[in-house]
């Protein structure tokens, strides 16, 4: 497996973007170096540009940057760090047959408004599926019949509604056992499985280092277990790990153990064909 590591934050003071990158290296000082390449972050917030997407111009420029590395990997990727918008870029590696399992607290399928713009996090579903064809141009496109997102809580009506009328699976927090999950990766018939572990996915005492915990989440078992079940039988096709943001770096180590167990799987997932 071949590593992607989104973390060097150039310019930015904001105490989120210093957080992840911050999550984001800490992750990386335990991966084997000459399988990781590592993507920066432009300086400043990005404009909008009058999309929906809030700090368009730089989650459009990492998203291309990751995408990029994607695409010339001879071997599955894990791409690490970054908020919830970097899988945007990590969907490279999936073909129109691939099934995308995302796992995390939100469902990433917020609306796409210019009078209201949106972080591309909570919109990440919705921008791989739905997205204007001007919007992100050469990033994939996934089919909403191919889509899995497992574990959200508290997902609001018109967010769950919407992905009804989309087609795209929910298991919330509560259903997603691992029978649920493989059966609804089986029903999509894939030749293969992405992943996307936000790590908002696990309860707020499982892991410290988050930016919008949320309660009641999944423990490093059930994520390990659910994570077993989306990949059972079929080639990994590629991964993301994001939501990493310990408060201060000296504290990242407390959550090391679940999140290299979470690499773990993944890598021996990825050997699978």
């Amino acid at each position: 497996m071949q590593f992607i590591v989104v973390g060097q934050w150039q310019g930015s003071a904001s105490s989120r973007a210093m957080r992840l990158g911050d999550g984001a290296q800490a992750i990386a000082a335990d991966l084997p170096r000459s399988a990781t390449t590592t993507v920066d972050v432009p300086a400043g917030a990005g404009d909008r540009l009058e999309t929906a997407i809030a700090r368009y111009t730089s989650v459009r420029s990492v998203a291309e940057a990751v995408s990029e590395e994607v695409r010339v990997a001879s071997e599955p990727v894990l791409v690490i760090g970054g908020d919830g918008a970097v899988v945007l870029g990590a969907a490279a590696a999936c073909t129109p047959a691939t099934t995308f399992v995302r796992l995390s607290g939100s469902a990433g399928f917020r609306a796409l408004n210019r009078a209201q713009p949106v972080a591309a996090e909570n919109a990440a579903v919705r921008i791989l599926t739905e997205r204007p064809t001007d919007l992100f141009p050469g990033l994939v496109t996934l089919a909403t019949d191919h889509v899995l997102v497992v574990g959200p809580r508290g997902v609001e009506d018109a967010e769950r509604n919407a992905l009804d009328r989309a087609g795209i699976r929910l298991l919330d927090a509560d259903a997603a056992d691992p029978d649920s999950i493989r059966a609804a990766v089986d029903a999509t018939g894939p030749d293969g499985v992405f992943v996307h572990v936000d790590l908002d996915v696990l309860d707020p005492g499982e892991v410290d280092g988050l930016l919008e915990p949320v309660p009641f989440g999944f423990d490093g078992a059930e994520l390990l277990a659910a994570l077993a079940a989306a990949t059972a039988g079929r080639p990994l096709a590629g991964a993301a790990i994001t939501g990493f943001a310990p408060v201060d770096p000296s504290r990242a180590v407390d959550d090391m153990g679940v999140i290299l167990r979470i690499v773990g799987a993944l890598s021996a997932a990825s050997r699978v064909s």
